[in-house]
């Protein structure tokens, strides 16, 4: 009976894995303060109103209804990322660090402690060429179809988990996949190692992973981060679907989460609707946000 109440007052959008830290630590102050004022009056009554809340906000996510539009009201932007830990914000941060390939350059450090240039290095190894009008770039034919090819025996096979086995260089029953809406994250064991905006392009960048290891000397000698933002790069740069061979379109649009709303430019299917690539973007600025 206890059980089937606690389930009726649970939650579970706003608990778990889905709690909002910005949301919780407004209703943890709030049921201090609400403590503080009757701790005054009477301690032990105090002691029962701070218990209630936490319990409240354990199984609810929050004591306050409305919280999430308040959040986002009053709280700025800075300290709502800064709150913001979950693998989604993780997986944006990661991105924003990877300047999109098909429009600037991205320097990140290479092998040797220098900076690297990531399209200038893509480019080189002869997975980028320069479009016809000089001012962009995409992917190089012969490596466009070597990729699509390793995609396609991913997605027939262990979807890229092997790959990821030998990237971080650990077995395969270490690790794990979870989906989260269209997401999906990778752990080993029980830590978070990323997340991609879809299961497809994690496949993309396994496989792309795969074909550099076999043209890059020096791929293995780069660091796991440094990999990811090349490989990140990459998939900004696909415009036909590996999936169904639709069109990819890079758009800027809004998304809402609890108590955030920003913009990000995306890359995705407009056939299939498979997401291949996802970035915080400052409308405003005219760049990524870290």
């Amino acid at each position: 009976m206890i059980s089937a109440l606690l389930e009726r007052v649970r939650e579970p959008e706003y608990v778990g894995e889905n709690r909002c830290v910005p949301c919780t630590a407004v209703n943890v102050a709030i049921a201090g303060v609400a403590t503080l004022v009757v701790g005054v009056l009477s301690p032990p009554v105090g002691l029962v109103v701070f218990g209630t809340s936490l319990a409240l906000i354990y199984l609810r996510g929050y004591l306050v209804p409305g919280t999430p539009a308040l959040t986002k009201r009053y709280f700025p932007d800075w300290l709502l990322r800064r709150f913001d830990k979950s693998p989604h914000a993780r997986s944006r941060r990661r991105a924003a660090q990877t300047v999109d390939a098909a429009s600037a350059d991205t320097e990140t450090v290479g092998t040797d402690g220098t900076t690297l240039d990531t399209e200038a290095f893509l480019v080189d190894v002869g997975a980028l060429r320069e479009s016809d009008d000089a001012d962009d770039v995409a992917l190089e034919e012969s490596f466009e179809r070597a990729w699509y090819h390793r995609i396609d025996a991913l997605r027939d096979g262990d979807g890229g988990v092997g790959q990821l086995a030998r990237t971080v260089g650990v077995s395969t029953d270490r690790l794990s996949l979870s989906d989260h809406g269209n997401a999906v994250a990778a752990w080993l064991d029980d830590d978070w190692l990323g997340q991609w905006e879809s299961r497809e392009a994690f496949a993309a960048d396994m496989a792309a992973s795969a074909e550099l290891d076999d043209r890059v000397d020096v791929w293995s000698e780069f660091p796991v981060d440094v990999r990811g933002q090349l490989l990140s790069g990459l998939r900004a740069c696909i415009e036909r679907c590996p999936v169904c061979g639709g069109t990819v379109g890079l758009g800027t649009h809004a998304v809402e989460s609890c108590c955030q709303s920003y913009d990000v430019v995306a890359a995705t299917c407009e056939h299939c609707e498979v997401r291949y690539f996802e970035a915080e973007y400052d409308t405003v600025d005219g760049a990524f946000v870290d």
